[in-house]
């Protein structure tokens, strides 16, 4: 089995944006009086909405100013958005070498569609996909929606597509929309933690992507039966 499309995720994924994204929600937080927190406890949330986000780091009592924590977020983030991000390593050639040999890119995110494009203009990747779907207006992963749009306004077959992805959100939204799926071990997650949601590839390097997209190879065993038959 080989893929000739690839949807990948952005944040945590093709990007380390960790520090800029954690930094202003720790700003954002502390505007509404949050203090104690870090930025690493913010990273294994990365990748989910602002809404899941803050929800989890504030108590019950305080979830009513979630809104607000969210629109201190929106002014300052934008402005920050890549002052410490970075492509991971192999990224841009592991990319270009993708398109090379035949293989549809593609981009499914938690993140806006004008985020996305920003940063691939800066880091100059635009060129490489054929389409950079954002959540504007549609659910955020794990529901399957970002990669189903994916999906149909590319005319892809779900049979030849595998979406990479680092966290359990991204698993669960390619498995939903019928798709393959790869786990990345140097995003927001643990290896530990992305086998209990039984990715069908992992790797420890974006080059891995390489061989995969390829052979199909190599796939995760697992001592219970799979949760999804392979395509």
């Amino acid at each position: 089995m080989t893929y000739r499309n690839i949807i990948f995720d952005f944040d945590g994924t093709l990007t380390d944006s960790r520090r800029d994204i954690a930094g202003a929600q720790l700003w954002s937080l502390q505007q509404i009086g949050v203090d104690g927190l870090r930025e690493e406890d913010l990273y294994p949330l990365i990748g989910k909405s602002l809404h899941e986000t803050f929800a989890r780091v504030l108590p019950p009592s305080a979830h009513h100013r979630i809104p607000e924590a969210i629109a201190h977020y929106a002014d300052y983030y934008p402005p920050r958005a890549l002052t410490t991000t970075t492509l991971f390593p192999g990224v841009g050639a592991t990319l270009a070498t993708l398109r090379e040999r035949g293989h549809r890119l593609a981009v499914a995110s938690t993140k806006k569609g004008q985020g996305i494009l920003r940063a691939t203009e800066h880091f100059g990747i635009t060129g490489m996909f054929d389409r950079l779907q954002g959540s504007e207006n549609i659910p955020f992963k794990p529901a399957p929606d970002v990669v189903l749009a994916v999906l149909r306004s590319l005319d892809w077959s779900p049979a030849e597509t595998l979406m990479v992805g680092d966290t359990d959100a991204d698993i669960l939204a390619g498995r939903a929309a019928g798709i393959a799926t790869c786990a990345v071990t140097y995003g927001s997650l643990s290896r530990d933690a992305l086998m209990a949601f039984r990715p069908d590839h992992m790797l420890d390097s974006i080059t891995g992507v390489l061989q995969i997209a390829q052979t199909g190879e190599p796939r995760m065993t697992y001592d219970t039966p799979h949760e999804r038959q392979a395509s």
